[in-house]
């Protein structure tokens, strides 16, 4: 798995002091929000109540604000900053 190196370091802290793997730590993660995506139906919704839960996330994250420029862009732009900070731990 592609983590970023801080989160990967706040991930491999919290686990140790938990006394679990990382990958124990994730598997427990990931199944507590399954078990809550089930509980609340997420599964096997049609396609637009999926769109609409984005849509609903992207108002909480964005607070109906809209992104200057072209998201192509952003995208890139993030992963370059990405790679920048991986390549200063390396």
């Amino acid at each position: 798995m592609d983590l970023d190196p801080a989160f990967q370091r706040r991930l491999k802290a919290t686990a140790v002091l938990k006394g679990v793997s990382m990958r124990g730590y994730c598997l427990a993660a990931i199944g507590r929000e399954l078990a809550q995506d089930e509980a609340n139906g997420v599964f096997g919704r049609p396609a637009f109540f999926r769109a609409e839960c984005l849509a609903l996330r992207r108002k909480e994250i964005f607070g109906g604000k809209s992104l200057s420029g072209d998201s192509a862009d952003l995208i890139r732009e993030a992963r370059e900053i990405r790679d920048a900070e991986t390549q200063e731990w390396t």
